[in-house]
């Protein structure tokens, strides 16, 4: 490495992306740098983003120079090069990005010029965070405690590593190809096969293995630190499972509930000094294992940089975690960071405060692929199985459980408590110790059948606190069911207002007494059993007046007001699933941005952390609320909006809105996400835009399994004259041809009996966005509201003339499946994506390409 590096003051900044979503990787990496990018441009940076993700939000922001090209170490010196970078910021982008900067750095040359400065931490302390154990290496001669470890290069060195560790062991990657994934060994007779499957997932085919410490609690701290080493606590949170469950498997709770303020505060003073240690400028997430019998607390992760925690926390406290991370990075002081007028002035050098309870609820597509016949894995382990997660807001652990039960499952009528009601005894036994997707709905029914309390802490070493609060759910629910309640009205009321309380929605209430939700809402109105909604700020009620989040409860003061009679309500996606969980995302963020451009006052209503609807600069007020039909309805009817904007598969939803009268806007989608084609075959799609008035023919694109492309072909607007569509939107006309080569053209069937009719689907939207570099997103939401400009028409009667673009495919994201699900298939990419990126055609020889 040729290391030439002038200290100057940074004005030209490069964000390196964080590439696809996969599992661990739900898009808060974008997220975070999409929020950044306007305070930065208006602080005098000139800014710079590189992605190949084609649901980056940042590649599209007006206040960067955005680069769709692949993560590659020739890509960054090339812009760094042209754009004469001088500050490169990996921090933002996570743990890829971390690790291709290190990369770029590593191979830098005399011949590629001085090397940019990167911000937020040195190059070697970068290094060190990506090797790894260098840095626990550090981190153990600072006198904090980690578990023993070596890395290992053959199967001879992890034999010779078996003889010195007892089992189990956590064996992972060292320097891994992706994200970081560990798997626990507890049988010899894995031992062999785990080790050179993870060596396969390395870069240098290097092994680190580590005794492993299931069953101690696991508790993540969020901290910042600026260039003088000031530092302040965003928040902590504990997972209730214990080690051996992958962290985001788990039920996690903030703030934490079982652990003393004593120990608590040793983990903060050793993040603390891990951020010094380090020299960090930024924000820093570390995991602590906590061993209760001992009293000692073990250092098991440290994530300097934008991860899931540092999104969970912004939202859970509301503290502005990536705005303030990025001005440290870029070398200001904490009291030197500027905020938006949305924030108080102090809120940067506050830590804190929590009045409420945040339950995090992971999402498994176990049911999904298994009603598409594949079989899967459930059992959990260290090895992630979940493919997003939700978040339930309460005065209570079991108020904010119930909430968050109902974020993570729209239908809570079939992920009740009482659905576990048919598994045998045995069965229940097995997955107290080998635990399944259905981890909460067992252990309350392990409760009703009079387990005790000490015995299920035992078998799962899950801690007592949160047995007797199971307890007091069945205690709760036990007093709704209609078999132990009074034969009156007043006795109804009374039960209702104590099961709205804790959290059960009007559906599961309806549920136990045999009728349908609007009887409960009529019940809940007649006896004014109304939410009342609370104010979700870093200071706990110090500075209302700047609060834009709220969550519901049942107390007496409300603390939310209607913003205005023209405001729009839009339902967001809720919890990252497979298919179209990242572009459904992008999309309602899309659209949430053009109404907020065009002078509508947004509301937006979801409860996934990492979606970057819930940033705060993209709405003028958040609700972060389930997505039931009587959660939508109780902010419908304090807000009173103008208009309701709600995905097409919300069919439900969408007729309890209609059936009241309101003004409904339908985003065009289908129900499921749609299957790709099969080996042998091509999937064509000639896609238009229609305002309303007038279809606007797009390109054709060619689909085989696992990627898309744009056809060089000219299409006759009037084929699509006989169409009848309901409202604007992007469609598609699809066709399948037994084809498993690439073209350039495609005669065009006869449209009215060998194709069907679509809305495009959110990811072909944010491809053709990108690589036609069109606005179509926006301009859907403008013809929405008929305000269509001259721009959009220019860009319309442009493509019309347009026969070829650039040669860029979506690719879908080759997604381990086998490492994560072990499905019993091969699972379709298309219908379960887990994310893409956009790349230059591949060498098309082979193909016979007309």
């Amino acid at each position: 490495m040729y290391k030439k590096i002038v200290e100057t003051p940074v004005k030209k900044v490069l964000f390196i992306g964080g590439g696809e979503t996969d599992f661990g990787l739900q898009g808060e990496s974008d997220a975070a740098i999409y929020q950044v990018l306007p305070i930065l441009n208006g602080l005098g940076y000139t800014v710079t983003v590189l992605d190949d993700n084609p649901y980056s939000l940042a590649l599209e922001s007006p206040a960067a120079t955005g680069f769709l090209r692949t993560l590659t170490v020739q890509n960054v010196k090339k812009i760094i090069k042209s754009q004469k970078i001088d500050g490169v910021m990996p921090l933002f982008g996570g743990v890829r990005a971390l690790r291709l900067w290190d990369q770029v750095i590593s191979e830098w040359r005399e011949a590629d010029g001085v090397l940019p400065q990167t911000l937020g931490l040195s190059a070697s302390e970068l290094h060190e965070v990506n090797d790894g154990t260098l840095l626990f290496d550090r981190i153990e001669e600072i006198g904090l405690s980690v578990t023993a470890s070596a890395v290992v290069q053959n199967q001879e060195e992890a034999n010779e590593m078996l003889r010195d560790l007892e089992l189990p062991l956590v064996i992972r990657a060292h320097n891994p190809v992706q994200g970081m994934t560990r798997q626990i060994v507890d049988r010899l007779d894995d031992f062999d096969h785990v080790v050179n499957r993870v060596m396969g997932q390395s870069l240098t085919n290097e092994v680190l293995i580590a005794k492993a410490i299931n069953g101690l609690k696991e508790v993540s701290v969020l901290v910042v630190r600026d260039r003088d080493g000031n530092c302040l606590q965003v928040g902590a949170s504990e997972d209730m499972d214990p080690i051996g469950i992958h962290t985001a498997d788990s039920l996690s709770v903030a703030p934490v509930l079982t652990v003393s303020d004593q120990i608590l505060q040793q983990m903060r003073i050793q993040a603390f000094a891990i951020a010094d240690l380090i020299g960090l400028r930024g924000v820093l997430h570390v995991q602590f294992a906590f061993d209760e019998k001992t009293g000692e607390i073990y250092v098991i992760k440290v994530s300097p940089y934008l991860d899931h925690l540092a999104n969970r926390m912004a939202v859970m406290t509301g503290y502005p975690v990536m705005l303030v991370a990025a001005q440290l990075a870029m070398g200001k002081k904490i009291t030197e960071v500027y905020l938006p007028n949305a924030f108080h002035e102090k809120t940067a050098i506050m830590e804190p405060v929590m009045d409420h309870i945040v339950v995090k609820l992971p999402v498994f597509s176990f049911g999904d692929l298994e009603a598409m016949g594949i079989k899967v894995n459930r059992q959990l382990n260290s090895v992630q199985k979940s493919v997003g997660s939700a978040l339930g807001f309460g005065r209570t652990f079991v108020e904010a459980m119930e909430k968050a039960i109902r974020s993570a499952h729209f239908n809570n009528r079939s992920f009740s408590p009482k659905y576990m009601a048919d598994v045998s005894d045995d069965e229940l036994i097995q997955q107290l110790i080998h635990p399944q997707d259905n981890r909460v709905l067992l252990l309350i029914e392990a409760l009703r059948r009079g387990y005790e309390v000490d015995e299920l802490a035992e078998l799962t070493n899950i801690d007592e606190f949160y047995f007797y609060q199971l307890n007091r759910l069945i205690e709760i629910e036990r007093s709704v069911d209609r078999d132990n309640i009074d034969a009156d009205a007043d006795a109804d009321a009374d039960a209702l207002r104590r099961a709205k309380k804790f959290g059960l929605s009007d559906g599961l209430i309806a549920r136990f007494w045999q009728t349908d939700f609007q009887a409960i809402r009529t019940l809940a109105r007649q006896n004014n059993i109304q939410p009342t909604y609370k104010a979700l700020e870093p200071s706990a009620g110090e500075f209302p007046e700047h609060a834009r989040q709220f969550f519901a409860t049942f107390e007496e003061e409300n603390e939310s007001e209607p913003i205005c009679a023209q405001s729009v309500l839009i339902i967001g996606p809720g919890a990252f699933r497979m298919g179209d969980g990242a572009s459904a995302g992008y999309m309602t963020s899309v659209t949430l941005s053009e109404l907020h451009r065009l002078d509508y006052q947004t509301i937006i209503m979801n409860n996934n952390a990492a979606d970057p609807t819930l940033l705060p600069h993209l709405s003028d007020k958040q609700y972060l609320e389930p997505l039931e039909v009587s959660d939508v309805m109780s902010v419908v009817d304090k807000e009173q909006p103008h208009a309701i904007l709600v995905p097409g598969n919300r069919k439900k939803l969408i007729e309890a809105l209609q059936e009241m009268g309101q003004h409904v806007i339908v985003f065009p989608k289908e129900k499921h996400h749609p299957s790709g084609p099969e080996k042998h075959q091509s999937e064509f799609s000639l896609n238009f835009f229609y305002d309303g008035e007038e279809k606007h023919p797009l390109v054709v694109t060619q689909h085989r399994p696992g990627e898309v492309r744009i056809l060089d072909q000219a299409i006759d607007p009037a084929l699509l004259d006989d169409l009848t569509l309901a409202s604007p939107g992007l469609y598609q006309i699809i066709w399948r041809v037994d084809l498993d080569a690439w073209v350039s053209k495609i005669p065009l069937p006869d449209l009215r009996v060998d194709t069907w009719l679509r809305p495009m689907p959110y990811g072909h939207i944010a491809y053709l966005t990108k690589v036609l570099d069109i606005p179509l997103g926006r301009m859907i939401v403008r013809a929405w509201v008929g305000q269509l400009n001259e721009a959009d028409r220019q860009y319309l009667a442009a493509i019309k003339g347009q026969h070829e673009t650039a040669k860029l495919a979506m690719v879908a994201k080759n997604t381990d499946f086998d490492l994560h699900l072990h499905p019993d298939k091969a699972i379709d990419l298309t219908r379960f994506e887990m994310g893409a990126k956009i790349v230059p055609y591949e060498s098309e020889k082979n193909d016979g390409q007309e």
